[in-house]
């Protein structure tokens, strides 16, 4: 797939995405519509990489072509974030890659990739301030606001690939504020009939 690709363009014909997005519809208008739609969303993706105050933004991809005529799409990473997909790749199984990529929330995505490293054991601990950094949440959310834009979401998406799935606040040892974060879970063992799948497919049935 195009993850593979570095910064090659890489091409995929109609054919192709609709045996491997289990696309219904026999509509091409309809599909070139759904299409759209995908690149529309590709296209907004971005990458921000911070060291310290120093931060590195770009866009993932630099084009997504269509062409309804010949059918086939052509899609191009940027270069820059040729690396990090190939990243990805090693990281994950293509079941994980795709379990990743359904992901919406940015926290979610985050705490996927921390939780797999700890998948042996079920257990990661993390202190609030650490966590901050690592999911680059606002320095004006207090606990409350956590509570509902970065928990939240977590909790809804994770627990989809992640049984028993806990989040635990811990209190410092003197006064009331929550000091520490503990993630409880079980990693869930994929159907052998739902492995593998591609991305592209949550994208088309949006």
């Amino acid at each position: 797939m195009c993850q593979n690709k570095n910064n090659e363009v890489a091409r995929f014909s109609f054919e192709e995405l609709k045996s491997l997005s289990r696309y219904k519809s026999t509509s091409l208008d309809r599909f070139v519509k759904d299409l759209e739609s995908t690149r529309d969303k590709i296209m907004k993706l971005s990458y921000t990489e911070r060291n310290g105050l120093n931060s590195d933004m770009f866009i993932l991809f630099s084009r997504f072509r269509i062409n309804a005529d010949e059918q086939y799409i052509e899609v191009k990473a940027n270069s820059d974030f040729a690396y990090i997909l190939n990243e990805l790749t090693n990281e994950f199984t293509q079941f994980e890659l795709q379990e990743f990529t359904s992901l919406k929330s940015s926290y979610s995505k985050t705490m996927y990739r921390l939780l797999k490293q700890y998948k042996s054991t079920g257990y990661y601990t993390v202190f609030v301030k650490d966590f901050r950094e690592l999911l680059d949440i606002p320095v004006s959310y207090r606990m409350r606001d956590i509570d509902t834009r970065v928990f939240k979401p977590i909790e809804k998406e994770l627990s989809q690939f992640f049984d028993s799935f806990q989040i635990k606040k811990i209190k410092a040892k003197k006064g009331n504020k929550i000091e520490r974060l503990e993630f409880y879970f079980m990693e869930k063992t994929p159907p052998i009939d739902d492995l593998p799948k591609v991305p592209l497919y949550n994208w088309l049935e949006d």
